[in-house]
């Protein structure tokens, strides 16, 4: 009876794989194309809210795809679509972001960025894709060509979404709040990939639960009464007030907060005085604030207020002026979801070249889709032996190689999500 049950499922897992494209010939055929995506895309990055000729572009590339129906909404400069297959089963979402970031690129590509533009402030910078972007666009787009070669087969349907504005935490809840997910095309599930350079290439990375973090922060004007640097003593002094405060911001991370719930307070900017021996009248702070879950996010802002205000109030100071924002929620990658994608890239690359990551602090606004479905980013490997780089920087030159091993899994962990 054993051996009668063995042969069984050897024959039904058989059938499966018979099923299933052959998606590594589809890569093949499709490698060039995305390399050229990735170059097009990396020599024309640009800023958030403002991805004009990416979303263009984008929008050319999906409509010549055979099968693929754009879809019209207030996206922004974001962009939807849909690739239905021809037999029933799930919608599973795909997002790609596609902003750049306000960098000078220094990369020395012969399709090196050269755009320049003016931010908010009146500064004039450089725009580089020095977070991957062009490379999760390549792999998106590439994708959908392969399933589109297969959609006959396909037992599902594909949401394709072009996430404007991700480095400022403002395009997934604009698509959101658009209805990306009404109208007949909520997904059973929402993936997504991020290049890192702390993985090799070749290699993979998952977190189950919480991944990246709550991305809150502050400005605090410190308030203080001025006067000469020989005479402190008839001031009140608003730099040692903030000097006091940032040790105090410290001590709440260290002591008031359960170490097994993850957080941190960055003080980034201090401004304040005009010079040497004038004792100013304000500092001014800003600050990020990270934590991976809702309960110590909640706890923080009531923390921070009572120290600076109980700091001001120890020497007689007026009482400081705290606003503090909520930014972009923590990213939790559904448990479940993880451990299916997990059995297919060590199917695809082998259990050596897989395993989970330890959650970070780093913010990603694809949290908010997959607090609406269950949702999974997963990393890709980019680090290079021979360069040293990191996300966010002006020499930041992926190896093209790993364009190819995203489109593969990609693909492979959205048709097993729709054959499911």
């Amino acid at each position: 009876m054993r051996s009668v049950l063995f042969l069984l499922a050897m024959i039904l897992a058989t059938a499966a794989l018979a099923e299933r494209p052959d998606f590594e010939e589809l890569v093949a055929k499709y490698e060039e194309q995305a390399i050229a995506d990735r170059r097009w895309a990396h020599e024309h990055a640009e800023l958030s809210m403002r991805e004009f000729e990416t979303q263009a572009w984008l929008r050319e590339s999906l409509a010549a795809i055979p099968g693929v129906e754009l879809v019209d909404g207030e996206w922004g400069t974001g962009v939807v679509a849909m690739l239905k297959g021809g037999k029933p089963g799930p919608i599973v979402a795909w997002r790609t972001d596609m902003d750049g970031l306000p960098i000078t690129e220094e990369t020395g590509l012969e399709f090196s960025c050269q755009r320049v533009d003016t931010l908010g402030s009146g500064r004039v910078t450089g725009v580089m894709h020095a977070c991957g972007h062009d490379l999760h666009m390549a792999v998106a787009l590439n994708m959908t060509r392969m399933l589109s070669d297969v959609r006959d087969e396909m037992p599902g349907t594909l949401l394709f979404i072009g996430e404007q504005a991700e480095e400022i935490g403002a395009g997934a809840l604009t698509l959101l709040e658009a209805g990306i997910f009404e109208e007949g095309r909520r997904p059973k599930c929402v993936l997504a990939i991020h290049d890192h350079t702390s993985i090799p290439l070749g290699q993979v990375g998952s977190h189950p639960g919480p991944s990246t973090a709550n991305v809150d922060g502050f400005v605090l004007k410190v308030k203080g009464v001025g006067g000469h640097g020989a005479y402190p003593h008839k001031s009140v002094d608003p730099v040692s007030l903030a000097a006091k405060m940032i040790l105090g911001f410290e001590s709440i991370v260290a002591r008031q907060m359960d170490v097994n719930h993850h957080c941190v307070i960055s003080v980034g900017r201090i401004e304040g005085g005009t010079k040497s021996n004038v004792i100013p009248d304000e500092v001014v702070l800003e600050a990020t604030v990270r934590s991976l879950d809702d309960e110590t996010r909640e706890a923080l802002p009531e923390k921070i207020e009572r120290l600076v205000n109980g700091i001001a109030a120890s020497v007689g100071a007026p009482e400081p002026e705290l606003e503090y924002y909520m930014g972009t929620a923590a990213g939790i990658n559904n448990p479940e979801l993880v451990q299916e994608c997990r059995e297919v890239f060590r199917r695809i690359i082998g259990p050596e070249n897989e395993y989970t990551y330890p959650a970070g602090m780093g913010g990603e606004d694809f949290a908010y889709f997959a607090r609406e479905v269950p949702g999974f980013q997963f990393r890709l490997g980019v680090g290079r032996p021979d360069r040293e780089m990191a996300l966010h920087r002006s020499n930041l030159d992926i190896p093209e190689e790993a364009i190819a091993i995203g489109m593969r899994l990609a693909a492979e962990v959205v048709w097993e999500q729709m054959a499911e």
